[in-house]
C-alpha cells in the first residue's frame, strides 16, 4: 500500500496551488482526528482525506475521475478510491456514501473550508476558535461564498451528529496541523505586520545600539527578557496560546523601539517595559532552561561577560 510519503509526494505533483495543498492537508487532518475518535485505521483515512481533490486543478471538468483513475493505477485501497469518488456526489458521481469513510469525508470536506475561512477573519486564528463561531458564519451568505452549505448541512446528516459536535471535531483535527495551514495567532499577527522575526533582529540591534549611544545598561533587562520570549517562540513544543502572547510582546517591542529615539540615563524605566515583563511570566510554564542560556549567551555578547540578567 502506498505511504504517506507517497501521497504527499502525487499531491505535490499534481497540485500547484498553495491554497488548494492547504485544503488537503485541512481534510486529512480532520479525516485523521475522526479515525482517532472512532478506532479506525488514521493511515488509510488520511490518505483519502490528503488525495480528495488530486485532480482538481488539472482536470477540473472531469474531477474527480481522472484522480480516481490514477490511484487505482498506483494500488492505493479500494476503500479509499471509493470514498474520494463519493466525495463528488451527487454533483459529478453517482456513488453514494455508504462506509463510515465516506460519510466522514464528505463531511469534513466543505466544512473544513468553513473552519478554515473563519480562522483567516480572527485575530488568534484557530487558536480559540468556538463551534458557534463556525455556526454564526455558516448563517452568512455572503462569507466564504465558495463554501457550499447544502454539502456542508448534507455532511453534517451523514455523519449524524449535532452540527456544533461536528464542527468541534473539525476544529479540533485542523488544530494539529495548524501551524501548516498558518491558522494560529501567531500567523495572524504576522499577516497584519505586527511582527516578524526579520522585524524583530532589526528592532532588537537598534535598541542594543541606542543603549550603548546612552552609556548605560539601563535596557539589559527588556534585551534579556525579549530574546527569551524570542527564542520560546521559536519552540515547537511551545503551546499556541503561549505562541500569540509572545508574538503580541514582540510586537509591541517593535513598535516601541521604533517610537524611542535614544536612550539616556534617567529617561524612563526600561527595564520595567511591562508588556514583555507580563508575557514573560504569562507563558513562564513554558520558557525551558535553554531559552534562558541562548539569551544569556546573545546578551553577553553585546553587553560583556557579566552576568547580571534580571532576576525571573
Amino acid at each position: 500500500m502506498p505511504t504517506r510519503s507517497d501521497a504527499v509526494a502525487l499531491l505535490e505533483e499534481w497540485v500547484v496551488s498553495p491554497a488548494l495543498r492547504r485544503h488537503m492537508y485541512a481534510v486529512e487532518a480532520a479525516v485523521r482526528h475522526y479515525a482517532q475518535l472512532m478506532g479506525e485505521d488514521e493511515d488509510i483515512w488520511g490518505l483519502a482525506g490528503l488525495l480528495h481533490d488530486l485532480d482538481w486543478e488539472k482536470h477540473p471538468d472531469e474531477h474527480p475521475r481522472i484522480g480516481v483513475a490514477r490511484l487505482r493505477e498506483l494500488g492505493y485501497p479500494k476503500e479509499v478510491v471509493h470514498a474520494i469518488e463519493a466525495h463528488a456526489y451527487p454533483d459529478r458521481t453517482d456513488v453514494v456514501p455508504e462506509s463510515q469513510l465516506d460519510r466522514v469525508l464528505y463531511g469534513c470536506d466543505e466544512l473544513s473550508g468553513l473552519v478554515y475561512a473563519c480562522c483567516l477573519v480572527r485575530r488568534n486564528g484557530i487558536d480559540d476558535l468556538k463551534p458557534r463561531f463556525v455556526a454564526r458564519k455558516m448563517k452568512e451568505k455572503a462569507f466564504a461564498r465558495g463554501v457550499h452549505r447544502d454539502a456542508v448541512q448534507r455532511g453534517i446528516d451523514l455523519i449524524g451528529l449535532r452540527r456544533t459536535k461536528h464542527i468541534k471535531n473539525v476544529i479540533e483535527g485542523l488544530r494539529t496541523v495548524a501551524d501548516v495551514l498558518e491558522v494560529r495567532g501567531v500567523d495572524q499577527a504576522r499577516r497584519r505586520g505586527e511582527y516578524s522575526d526579520k522585524s524583530f533582529w532589526k528592532s532588537i540591534k537598534e535598541f542594543v545600539a541606542k543603549i550603548a549611544r546612552g552609556g548605560v545598561k539601563t535596557g539589559k533587562g527588556v534585551v534579556y527578557r525579549a530574546l527569551v520570549l524570542y527564542y520560546c517562540l521559536q519552540d515547537d513544543d511551545t503551546p499556541a496560546w503561549a505562541k500569540t502572547i509572545i508574538v503580541g510582546a514582540l510586537a509591541y517591542f517593535v513598535s516601541f523601539v521604533d517610537a524611542v529615539p535614544d536612550i539616556f540615563p534617567g529617561v524612563g524605566h526600561i527595564d520595567d517595559l511591562a508588556v514583555l515583563a507580563g508575557a514573560f511570566a504569562l507563558v513562564l510554564v513554558s520558557i525551558k532552561p535553554e531559552h534562558r542560556q541562548a539569551a544569556k549567551e546573545k546578551t553577553r555578547e553585546w553587553f560583556g561577560d557579566g552576568d547580571d540578567s534580571p532576576a525571573e
